[in-house]
């Protein structure tokens, strides 16, 4: 039998199996496992495309966290997203707890996949990490569009972040005066733990086309 092509259905494949219980004799470094170092995100993804006939996708999924819901499609093996996790415990969006979900309510979402189009330009852009989604978005469209900086440079720009407690935060590299500036205008500077905004985008402008996925998280961009 050959091996799906959805990767979903290849963990519960007997084969992946049998090949995860090959590797099993002792303890490994998570390498071995083909677990990266790099892997600190929970389970949201961003895909942004632009096709050679002009069709555009920019699509952000997420199961938060590893395992999601816990319950995965029998027939593709895709695991499903309860999203109970944005209206329960998300500190972005407000302490809440398991009482705050109502009938009809819907989830909160920083999710914001992004199409951009104008006469000569195209722009599909999105983003992971969570709350800092919208800020990664906002920071990578204002240098781009606003002050004219190419894809690589706006998205790997340092960023400033206010969190759920109005607390500001610096990424590191981030402009020392400006920092200063606003610590004189009495705002609450705390030092950030990590950065996990993570913007991709491709753009076609005539008939040039550009890409660029952030170093953030190791990513790169592809074409054919």
């Amino acid at each position: 039998m050959t091996e799906p092509c959805c990767y979903g259905m290849k963990y519960t494949h007997n084969s992946f199996a049998d090949n995860i219980r090959s590797l099993i004799s002792k303890t490994h470094d998570l390498q071995y496992y083909g677990i990266t170092s790099y892997l600190e995100s929970m389970g949201t993804m961003h895909v942004s495309v632009l096709t050679e006939d002009g069709s555009a996708v920019s699509v952000t999924s997420s199961i938060n966290h590893i395992f999601g819901s816990k319950f995965l499609s029998p027939s593709t093996g895709i695991i499903l997203n309860d999203v109970l996790f944005d209206f329960c415990t998300i500190s972005n969006f407000g302490k809440g707890s398991a009482g705050c979900i109502l009938p009809g309510e819907q989830p909160p979402s920083s999710m914001a996949p992004v199409l951009l189009k104008s006469q000569s330009k195209t722009l599909v852009i999105g983003s992971t990490g969570g709350n800092m989604i919208t800020t990664g978005m906002a920071s990578a469209l204002m240098n781009h569009l606003w002050f004219g900086k190419s894809l690589k440079d706006a998205i790997n720009t340092p960023v400033v972040y206010v969190d759920s407690e109005n607390a500001v935060k610096f990424e590191p590299n981030f402009e020392k005066d400006v920092i200063e500036a606003l610590k004189k205008k009495g705002h609450n500077h705390q030092p950030a733990t990590r950065f996990y905004n993570v913007v991709n985008a491709v753009e076609k402008e005539d008939s040039c086309i550009s890409a660029w996925s952030d170093e953030r998280k190791k990513g790169k961009a592809a074409g054919y």
